[in-house]
């Protein structure tokens, strides 16, 4: 039996969202269910078919309405297959580009960082959203209809990321391109954003889970979910953030507000003394 659908103010009933990156059961298959259930017919695009199983079977969960799209976002050329189906509902309305990320035979130091390197990670984590949001902004423009964007990018676009750099970069850049998407398309209507991810659990990566490791480095002390990301999407495309565009949400249990020199009591680690440390942690 379908899970209820909450769409009372979020005004997404009937309007269609593209979801780049759906597949995968990670982030963007989380997005594509929260979009679902709020009443949005989510187009899920995806390059691998065997993928975009996992979106449909998120959106079926909730009873939603969804169309896969098997497409290669990086190429400009196949834009119109993301965009075509949302035009059965007047749309497209939204698009959320989640695709990025940095494989594990990506890190590199700087010393030996190259070229090819680092051209892969900009075309993966900055250049795909950059074309994805052209198509999509062209699109509106033409219809003369609004739209909200969203961006998938990281709390290291805030911060340095050794052995990662070219990832830091893109998501840095993504930010400042977001801002510029914000006020140069504001007039046509359309709202650009961001959501900046910490560490999030995903099946890539769960091996890595340690509960006391998380306990101690993070203020809300667990690593963060998809679902945890897909709220903040939802909220940013829908009704609720209508007066909302240039700005980018940090998601990521209190990390990025955290100095390093914060011990996992929460004190600075230079507060030594016994007797002041036991008055302020009571």
């Amino acid at each position: 039996m379908p899970e209820s659908r909450d769409a009372d103010l979020l005004g997404l009933e009937g309007r269609s969202v593209i979801v780049i990156g759906a597949g995968g059961d990670g982030i963007g298959t989380a997005i594509c269910g929260r979009l679902a259930a709020a009443g949005a017919h989510v187009i899920g695009v995806d390059r691998e078919e065997e993928a975009l199983g996992q979106f449909e079977r998120a959106v079926e969960r909730v009873g939603g309405e969804a169309t896969s799209v098997v497409a290669d976002a990086s190429d400009p050329e196949q834009a119109a297959r993301f965009l075509e189906p949302g035009r059965t509902t007047g749309g497209p309305h939204g698009l959320v580009n989640v695709v990025g990320g940095l494989p594990i035979d990506r890190w590199q130091r700087l010393l030996d960082y190259t070229d090819e390197n680092l051209d892969a990670i900009l075309e993966t984590n900055l250049r795909l959203a950059f074309r994805t949001s052209r198509a999509f902004a062209r699109d509106c423009a033409d219809r003369g209809a609004g739209g909200s964007i969203v961006h998938i990018a990281s709390i290291v676009a805030f911060e340095a990321m050794p052995f990662g750099a070219g990832y830091a970069m893109a998501k840095s850049a993504l930010l400042s391109l977001t801002r510029t998407m914000a006020l140069e398309w504001g007039p046509l209507g359309i709202r650009a954003n961001a959501v900046a991810p910490g560490t999030i659990r995903v099946p890539r990566n769960q091996a890595s889970d340690d509960a006391e490791r998380d306990r101690k480095v993070l203020p809300l002390g667990r690593r963060g979910t998809p679902d945890d990301i897909a709220g903040a999407v939802l909220f940013l495309q829908s009704d609720l953030a209508t007066w909302i565009t240039g700005q980018v949400v940090a998601v990521d249990g209190g990390a990025s507000v955290k100095p390093s020199y914060v011990d996992e009591t929460g004190l600075p680690v230079f507060v030594s003394d016994p007797a002041l440390r036991a008055r302020l942690l009571g």
